[in-house]
């Protein structure tokens, strides 16, 4: 044979055996799936934030006290500053506070990934509130936090207006307001919630990513995929970090949010000084599944 059908024989050799393992796996019921690619969404290279693109969003629940919020491009990022306090008529309970952008076909995007960056933070505590019991809220842990987050799906029948029965999961930058961390250091985090109620306060994931500095960009990326019934949560070039879930996942999320987010969740406290939670964050080079990118990025 010659030495150019040697290396025929060797490549149809190669498909042979991976045809073969993949009608294998096929056989065991084992799923074989391929994940979206992702491709760029918005590097936000312009003088403001596109119409098409985005659509704002703040939520302060129940009473929330947010007094100062940012949404801007600044220098080719997204800018995003809150400022949040806690209620100072008891020593129980919180405030949340949240300010983001989030995607106009929301609907179609199952992936994000981005590059965060936290430039000044903020989280104060209070003594005689130190275990809060927290109402409401996306996160159940008092602190501010800079990341991506998305309502993948109901467990339920969907509530429009609604968060009942949604699952949310997600991936941030977050400082506790009682962290022993040094004061510019705060955590990379996945998550994922369900929102038994208008709640999203049982946890069903929650796992530590490692210590980022304030000004450290991280490169964040969160992506469902349904067909194995698993969230995926990546910092920087790490392992990637798996979720599985068994609950049903055919239906639509209740609450259309799927976003680049800053977030506060402040203790209630009598005492003086009254607890204040304070982020700006920058956020670029915004990615997406390729059926969610714009036309021109596919």
């Amino acid at each position: 044979m010659t030495q150019h059908g040697r290396r025929w024989g060797c490549a149809s050799l190669f498909v042979l055996i991976g045809w073969l393992l993949m009608s294998l796996l096929y056989l065991l019921g084992v799923p074989v799936y391929a994940l979206e690619r992702l491709v760029p969404c918005d590097d936000f290279n312009a003088e403001h934030i596109d119409p098409d693109k985005w659509f704002g969003v703040e939520h302060s629940l129940p009473g929330g006290t947010g007094t100062e919020a940012i949404r801007q491009i600044q220098d080719n990022r997204l800018r995003l500053v809150y400022r949040g306090y806690g209620g100072t008529d008891s020593d129980s309970g919180g405030v949340f506070n949240g300010l983001g952008l989030t995607f106009r076909n929301y609907a179609a995007v199952t992936a994000i990934k981005a590059t965060v960056q936290v430039t000044d933070v903020v989280a104060t505590a209070c003594a005689s509130n130190p275990k809060v019991t927290f109402p409401g809220g996306i996160y159940p842990w008092i602190g501010v936090w800079a990341g991506l987050q998305e309502h993948f799906f109901n467990t339920a029948t969907p509530t429009p207006g609604s968060m009942e029965n949604d699952v949310v999961a997600g991936i941030s930058m977050f400082r506790a307001a009682e962290s022993t961390d040094p004061p510019d250091v705060l955590r990379v985090q996945s998550v994922v919630l369900h929102c038994k109620s208008w709640v999203c306060d049982t946890t069903l994931h929650h796992k530590d990513l490692g210590p980022v500095k304030r000004g450290e960009m991280a490169r964040l990326r969160i992506q469902g995929d349904r067909d194995n019934h698993r969230f995926i949560f990546q910092r920087d070039d790490a392992p990637e970090v798996v979720a599985p879930y068994t609950m049903s996942d055919t239906a639509q999320p209740s609450a259309t949010v799927k976003r680049l987010v800053i977030a506060n969740e402040v203790a209630n406290c009598t005492a003086k000084p009254r607890p204040v939670a304070f982020i700006e964050a920058l956020f670029v080079d915004v990615m997406v599944n390729e059926s969610a990118a714009p036309r021109g990025a596919r």
